[in-house]
């Protein structure tokens, strides 16, 4: 299953690098639009995840 995950995850980054011609320039633009639209999923700290959670803020976040 994993393996499925990561061949989808990879066509997946394939795809958007194509569409923008593998320009860093016209990815960074794009990708700092989808993290505006989606108010700022993709850079969030310890205490944006756990209001997300509902969890008290003096709990911590398990790293495994």
């Amino acid at each position: 299953m994993t393996d499925e995950v990561m061949k989808e995850l990879w066509a997946i980054k394939d795809k958007i690098a194509n569409e923008h011609r593998y320009d860093i320039d016209e990815l960074a633009e794009y990708f700092l639009q989808k993290q505006s639209s989606r108010r700022g999923r993709f850079h969030c700290d310890e205490r944006d995840l756990r209001a997300e959670q509902g969890a008290p803020a003096e709990v911590g976040i398990s790293r495994g």
